[in-house]
């Protein structure tokens, strides 16, 4: 199955990795929740090259995870500011930083994500809605969504019984 056919099965994780797994789109809602949302400090924090950060922020404002917002008429200026969308993908990066500082980064990460009110770190969670409970590793499945392809149905079925769920 090639990355188009993916993308044309509607593929939840595929569409996620194309529009934001790159190794500068995070970075740059990254520095969005914390307060860097203009092109020339997107610039000067990230150290990246102009013409892939132009790339990148247009990808985003085109899929409405960045809105631009005029700042300066002369010269024409935007800083670029979280949607609802992007809003939602902020427990995904905080679950992904918070995952290398304790695999990978441990004490050496140049800052921590914390909790405002007590200065602690935090930890992400998954928990389901309608049982009210937290979910563990060994709990998750996949299932079969309604309208899924042909494709998805043989990939489905390939599975491992431990990893799916069969109606």
């Amino acid at each position: 199955m090639s990355w188009t056919d993916l993308l044309n099965d509607n593929s939840s994780i595929a569409k996620a990795v194309d529009l934001v797994g790159d190794r500068w789109s995070l970075m740059l809602l990254s520095g969005c929740f914390s307060g860097v949302c203009r092109f020339n400090q997107f610039e000067s924090f990230l150290g990246i090259n102009r013409n892939v950060l132009s790339s990148r922020l247009d990808k985003l404002v085109e899929n409405g995870l960045l809105k631009r917002h005029l700042y300066n008429e002369s010269p024409k200026r935007y800083e670029y500011q979280l949607t609802d969308i992007s809003r939602e993908l902020r427990p995904i990066i905080v679950g992904l930083a918070t995952w290398a500082e304790r695999n990978f980064t441990q004490e050496d990460a140049p800052f921590a994500i914390v909790h405002k009110a007590c200065e602690e770190k935090i930890e992400v969670v998954i928990h389901c809605a309608e049982c009210d409970i937290h979910v563990h590793n060994d709990e998750i499945a996949a299932k079969i969504n309604p309208g899924a392809g042909p494709e998805a149905l043989r990939l489905f079925d390939n599975m491992s019984p431990t990893v799916k769920i069969v109606n």
